[in-house]
């Protein structure tokens, strides 16, 4: 198959399970940037994709119509990735509604943080209900996002679809991480949505009730944003400042490596389309306790991946903290657990996996155009 991916940005939680596709399909990537600046100062770096996969940067007009218009002995299918939200993308679908290519769709439910659903499904009618009968295949990331969906119409093909991260070169230890603790993490932006202040929170009801067992966990912040004053002061005001430890921002690879040695990602997000650092724990093996107002929160549905709890439940995510802290502290039981967790992850959202995924969505979708053109 040749493959297109129109998307905002090289994402990298999206190039690798593409570049697994790239090993047996012809694929092409089109982006306006490589990436965003403000993605950039977060820590997301610049992603560096292997030479199998073609990468276009703010194509002309006419490039894009070259792709679509470029004889290809197998079928064409492309992918567009945020569609409603950036012009380029929205620009690059019309374009193809010229041309004979199947088209999916990949996209996170409705961004209701900011805007109520009502408010995006009068949009949706406005705007986008006229395209429906172009796209063949909806990639819905989380079930919000398949609900959601599904209610517009029966033609395109739903497919359950998550981000994806690459498994992390193995490096070299930070020194923020203490040995001998349960090591409990957050990596994101200190903003209101990520409501950081919920795990505060939920430590210091931990340490009135547990104090000593408190005292054996270290909590470590990554990131930055317009929240960290207020959650700095929180700490010294709680006399968290012996388990608390704000790391600022740290470039990708180096945030990874602490959640790699942390015990817990903890992702208490008011709302989050999905929470790709999710996906990041568990290919390390980290246990996460996730706000169920991520996405990703339905990766989490075995105790031995995790926990969810709502978002502003302190005192339940107090008790996950009492109750698994022993456990972590266990290095053999730990251990064990994070390899099985590691090994579940590769086979399950891993790129490969993904990619597979996707191929088997589109092999399906082509045996039942088959069918049905026989009937």
């Amino acid at each position: 198959m040749r493959l297109l991916f129109f998307q905002n940005c090289v994402s990298p939680h999206q190039m690798p399970y593409i570049e697994a596709l790239a090993q047996r399909h012809k694929v092409t990537v089109i982006v306006p940037f490589i990436a965003y600046q403000e993605r950039e100062m977060m820590g997301w770096g610049k992603y560096e994709a292997n030479s199998a996969v073609q990468i276009l940067v703010s194509p002309t007009q006419a490039e894009v119509q070259a792709l679509f218009e470029e004889k290809y002995n197998g079928r064409s299918v492309a992918f567009f990735s945020g569609i409603s939200a950036f012009k380029e993308v929205k620009a690059w679908f019309r374009c193809s509604l010229d041309y004979p290519v199947e088209r999916g769709v990949i996209t996170e439910a409705p961004y209701t943080f900011r805007y109520p659903l009502w408010m995006h499904k009068l949009r949706f009618i406005l705007q986008d209900y006229r395209y429906i009968k172009y796209v063949d295949y909806m990639f819905a990331i989380g079930r919000k996002c398949e609900e959601y969906y599904r209610i517009w119409s029966g033609s395109w093909k739903i497919v359950p679809f998550d981000y994806c991260v690459a498994p992390r070169p193995v490096g070299e230890p930070l020194p923020l991480v203490e040995p001998g603790k349960a090591t409990f993490c957050f990596v994101g932006s200190l903003d209101r949505r990520k409501n950081v202040k919920t795990i505060l929170e939920a430590f210091t009801i931990f340490q009135h009730k547990h104090r000593a067992a408190c005292r054996q966990c270290q909590l470590i912040i990554v990131g930055d944003g317009p929240k960290r004053a207020e959650l700095e002061q929180y700490v010294q005001q709680y006399s968290l400042d012996d388990v608390v430890t704000f790391a600022g921002t740290l470039p990708m690879a180096s945030a990874r490596q602490v959640i790699a040695q942390s015990h817990v990602l903890i992702l208490p997000s008011l709302y989050d389309g999905w929470g790709a650092v999710v996906n990041e724990a568990l290919m390390e093996g980290t246990m996460v306790y996730c706000s169920d107002q991520c996405g990703a929160s339905c990766l989490i549905d075995s105790p031995s991946r995790g926990r969810v709890f709502a978002p502003r439940d302190t005192k339940t995510l107090s008790k996950y903290l009492w109750n698994d802290y022993g456990f972590c502290l266990d290095e053999k039981k730990a251990q064990h657990r994070r390899e099985a967790l590691r090994q579940w992850a590769l086979d399950t959202i891993g790129p490969e996996a993904i990619a597979r995924r996707m191929e088997a969505a589109l092999v399906r979708r082509r045996g039942k155009k088959a069918a049905d053109s026989q009937e």
